[in-house]
């Protein structure tokens, strides 16, 4: 066996008892915890209110642009764990992505509604300016009060930035979506 090959089949051997260790303090420590209720509330709710105050004519939009703000979450958050920048003390699921309550419901939600309501370029810029300024320096603060999350070299202005980026490139591609279907 070449040394590339090797190294490989270490490294999952270690992947393996580490999900295995993080699987059974899952269950020792995390499992119905009260960070784990709120993680619980923060999956459920957004997608309850959603459900209420969708627009039925541009679904098909929302969930596209949804989609991808998932898409890129729930990636650049496994990249920030990977890299060190934060951790997530409390998992929703083991062995799913760790913050799959914020990626998949919180955050998703909260870009849909912005697209929703804020339909021209000028509203929405102002809208997920708004929804960034919101999650960065209130939400994510108190999310770090309530033990949910730890930033280790990551800061508030970063998730700031990223949050108007990604809102704006979501925005663009759905649109660029849309416009083709409307020639079609």
């Amino acid at each position: 066996m070449d040394i590339k090959m090797e190294n490989s089949w270490r490294t999952s051997e270690l992947k393996d008892q580490h999900t295995e260790t993080d699987i059974q303090v899952w269950l020792d420590y995390e499992l119905f915890s009260w960070n784990w209720w709120i993680l619980v509330v923060f999956l459920i709710v957004p997608w309850i209110i959603w459900l209420i105050v969708y627009d039925r004519k541009i679904l098909l939009e929302l969930l596209l642009f949804g989609t991808l703000v998932i898409i890129a979450t729930t990636y650049l958050d496994s990249v920030g764990i990977d890299l060190g920048f934060w951790m997530y003390p409390v998992e929703l699921i083991p062995i799913t992505p760790r913050a799959m309550a914020f990626d998949f419901s919180m955050v998703a939600v909260a870009f849909m509604l912005v697209y929703q309501y804020f339909r021209t370029w000028k509203a929405f810029s102002l809208g997920i300016l708004g929804m960034a300024i919101l999650f960065a320096f209130i939400g994510e603060p108190l999310a770090h009060a309530l033990k949910l999350v730890y930033y280790i070299n990551w800061n508030y202005f970063y998730s700031f930035l990223y949050y108007i980026v990604l809102g704006f490139i979501a925005k663009f591609i759905t649109e660029k979506a849309r416009g083709i279907e409307d020639a079609a």
